[in-house]
């Protein structure tokens, strides 16, 4: 067996929209009608580890009951976990991969945008968050949103206040494998993350960063 570097086309970021069927919508509308969230959210207990087709369907049609809105394609892996999807926006096409968690907040609000593709175990603070269109986040990565202000110095760090600070990825941005977002940064258009990178300033329009903390290394635009 000969391993030889190639290039291959690009599957998830070329997807088309295709519809979901009027069905799952009305089957969404009949469960928030039927059962309260917490009901809800016990029904997807049933369908989080399976990997069937009607699994994912049903992971789907439970998330568009809970979400506050939910596009066309909707694809959540298996053991995928949330918090208050009633503040979170899914555009059209995204994925959310195998074992990631979405924490949102119940006056929290959170959007990602069509095209958004989340690696699997990933953990996003998704109560100040907005995510742009077609935004790779690689497995592993950690976008946290908030930070114990510390104060008064007398209490332990863990019971004082936090401070949510907003987290904005802006289109066509990629973030990569084990990299961690810390609170108040926004990514620019276009930027590349590198693996493992610690993000604590935020980054302009096409810059490629990587390192702790992350430094800018080259442009894609010169």
């Amino acid at each position: 067996m000969t391993l030889e570097k190639r290039i291959v086309a690009a599957t998830h970021g070329t997807k088309k929209v295709i519809l979901d069927s009027p069905s799952e919508t009305a089957f969404a509308n009949h469960l928030k009608s039927y059962l309260a969230p917490d009901e809800i959210k016990i029904l997807y207990s049933r369908y989080a580890s399976g990997f069937d087709k009607y699994d994912f369907m049903m992971r789907r049609v439970i998330w568009k009951a809970l979400a506050k809105k939910v596009g066309n394609g909707l694809k959540i892996g298996i053991g995928v976990k949330f918090e208050h999807l009633e503040t979170i926006t899914f555009g059209d096409n995204v994925f959310v991969g195998d074992s990631s968690h979405i924490q949102g907040r119940y006056d929290g609000e959170a959007f990602f945008d069509s095209g958004c593709w989340i690696g699997p175990q990933s953990f996003i603070d998704a109560r100040c968050l907005k995510i742009s269109s077609k935004v790779g986040l690689g497995p592993g990565i950690k976008i946290l949103g908030s930070v114990h202000t510390g104060f008064p110095i007398e209490k332990a760090i863990i019971e004082t206040d936090l401070e949510v600070n907003p987290i904005t990825i802006d289109e066509d941005a990629d973030i990569g494998t084990g990299a961690i977002i810390l609170p108040g940064v926004t990514i620019g258009k276009g930027a590349i993350v590198g693996a493992g990178a610690v993000v604590n300033k935020c980054v302009k329009a096409y810059e490629v960063v990587a390192g702790v903390p992350a430094k800018q290394i080259s442009t894609r635009d010169s």
